[in-house]
């Protein structure tokens, strides 16, 4: 049997106790021969430092303070770590039992593959099921309509990260929707229809409670890898969201049977 690969998780953190101790649970009780899981938190002050100091025997390093944000800190954990297989996952999200073992099972089975996703379960605060997002790649489905790669259920080679270019510390919002543009230009990647991980729907995550700079980070980068007729669509997508949402609500659900879904029911 082919040997399996090591993985690299590193989890940023910045005022997250009340799930942190959690998410690292989900990682560390996987059960996974080879794992280095990494925990680099932004110099919290609510509790989290403790929560990480009880699992630091079990960690491959750890460190809090300061810091350039959290696309630096995945950049700098994935840099300064020797995984085969590179993920993140943010401290208020969960990977489900078993995933680390489907994953480095599937990059055993498949050596010439660097890119593969799964599903994930959007929860709320409590753990309460709201849907379940992931499906079927497609490059323009990606840049023009909506992420349909879960950044938790997300599994990436380390030679296709560096042929890609590790995640961009500048960005703020939607670094993986920048990295996944990147990786998927150099391979399609592969998707598998289990859920992998779960994310905690809440209103301090900060791609909520910054929903404007957000998707402004976003548009930005659609117009940066967007080409030929595409950059048009780009361009015309802030006006013709306005209009959808100003249509009847009648309409908007005969135009909607159109449109991918970006959440299946739970």
């Amino acid at each position: 049997m082919t040997e399996l690969p090591r993985i690299t998780v590193v989890t940023p953190s910045y005022q997250q106790g009340r799930w942190l101790e959690r998410t690292i649970r989900s990682v560390l009780d996987q059960g996974y021969p080879d794992v280095e899981f990494v925990v680099l938190d932004g110099g919290s002050t609510d509790g989290s430092v403790e929560i990480i100091e009880r699992y630091a025997g079990e960690l491959a390093r750890w460190s809090s303070g300061p810091d350039g944000g959290q696309a630096a800190a995945i950049e700098a954990g994935w840099r300064d770590s020797s995984g085969e297989i590179l993920a993140w996952l943010n401290s208020d999200d969960f990977y489900v039992e078993g995933t680390l073992a489907l994953v480095g099972r599937w990059f055993a089975d498949h050596p010439d593959r660097g890119f593969l996703y799964g599903r994930c379960r959007l929860v709320d605060p409590d753990g309460a099921p709201l849907g379940i997002t992931g499906s079927r790649f497609s490059r323009r489905r990606l840049l023009l309509s909506h992420q349909m790669i879960p950044q938790p259920a997300a599994f990436l080679r380390r030679d296709l990260v560096e042929r890609a270019g590790f995640v961009d510390p500048r960005l703020r919002y939607s670094m993986d929707f920048d990295l996944f543009v990147r990786a998927s230009a150099i391979e399609r990647p592969a998707f598998l229809p289990r859920i992998l991980a779960e994310a905690t729907i809440h209103p301090d995550a900060k791609t909520r409670r910054d929903s404007g700079p957000a998707m402004e980070e976003t548009r930005a980068l659609r117009r940066r890898h967007a080409h030929g007729v595409e950059r048009l669509v780009v361009a015309l997508q802030p006006a013709s969201s306005a209009l959808y949402h100003r249509l009847p609500a009648t309409a908007r659900r005969v135009v909607g049977r159109f449109r991918a879904a970006r959440v299946r029911p739970r």
